[in-house]
């Protein structure tokens, strides 16, 4: 079956490896689905980490009318508009888009979770999808969304410390809690002070590196949180070294790529960001005109800065 992608969040936006989509952590919320729904939802995440979105959204969406029971078709749903707004631009669109079907996922999910109290899944699941929820409503400065998120996020993540704290899961999930309370602006940290809420961003960093160098299904979603999260922080040495593994491992993803490209342009590597966009727009990947248009946009930025100089 699937890899978990947490992206979690606490994950977990389950994640294919490419060869193989590792699946034991949904075998048991699956068990009693065909081989051949399982199939294709497998096609369904290779396409989604190919970057062939069409694909992929065709795939969900099928299988979600097939067992509209089942919330693994739409939590990764819910993820194409998440990896727009986090990695191409963050569009209230694109969150408002993510919040709405990722709200649908977290019923599902706790609904199964009510049914089987034991599914360890559902509980990745669900920590992964309040934390994605918390991350999206602080970048659109709702701070009070995002700490309500945030709070039930890290509620799932305790029951998976409580089956050992030094789980790659349980620690994606706490890195995230940790980075999303210390970037909290100084001045509504009163509210996370009242609410017993404690953590910075440094902590949260130190959880999602040890995630990211273990040998579990989290680890590429662990590497792809701190590409995103050292670049805001300006930090794009950091950055950098998780954009480099990431698109080692997955050449045909355009948008780990247009975010590595966009680092070395923040860095000030003018030439390999331009390299990077060129890749792109030779790519044109039908389901992201958008970034085939940005690329082109952004060439011709660098062509003019390299010919003041």
């Amino acid at each position: 079956m699937v890899f978990i992608l947490t992206a979690a969040l606490s994950f977990l936006l389950a994640q294919p490896q490419p060869a193989a989509a590792g699946g034991a952590a949904f075998s048991d919320s699956t068990s009693e689905v065909s081989d051949e729904y399982g199939k294709k939802l497998d096609k369904g995440v290779d396409a989604f980490y190919r970057t062939d979105w069409e694909t992929a959204s065709a795939i969900f969406t099928e299988l979600n009318m097939q067992n509209p029971e089942d919330p693994m078709p739409v939590f990764f749903q819910s993820m194409l508009p998440f990896w727009e707004y986090f990695f191409i631009d963050q569009r209230s669109e694109s969150a408002e888009q993510f919040l709405k079907i990722s709200e649908q996922a977290v019923s599902l999910s706790r609904e199964r979770l009510e049914k089987s109290p034991g599914d360890t899944t559902m509980v990745l699941m669900l920590s992964g999808l309040y934390g994605y929820r918390s991350l999206v409503a602080a970048g659109e400065s709702n701070y009070r969304t995002a700490m309500q998120n945030g709070v039930t996020g890290f509620s799932y993540t305790r029951r998976l410390l409580s089956l050992g704290s030094d789980r790659p899961d349980a620690r994606i999930g706490r890195g995230m809690f940790y980075y999303m309370v210390g970037s909290i602006p100084s001045g509504m940290r009163w509210a996370t002070n009242m609410a017993g809420l404690r953590g910075d961003v440094e902590q949260g960093f130190s959880e999602l590196k040890i995630a990211a160098e273990s040998d579990s299904y989290v680890s590429n979603d662990a590497k792809m949180m701190l590409m995103y999260l050292y670049d805001k922080e300006g930090r794009f040495i950091e950055a950098l070294t998780y954009a480099e593994l990431l698109t080692a491992k997955f050449p045909e993803n355009v948008i780990f790529k247009f975010k590595k490209a966009q680092i070395h342009e923040n860095a000030g590597n003018i030439d390999h960001a331009a390299a990077l966009y060129s890749e792109i727009i030779k790519m044109d990947n039908p389901s992201f005109n958008r970034l085939t248009q940005n690329s082109k946009e952004r060439m011709s930025e660098l062509d003019k800065i390299s010919h003041k100089h």
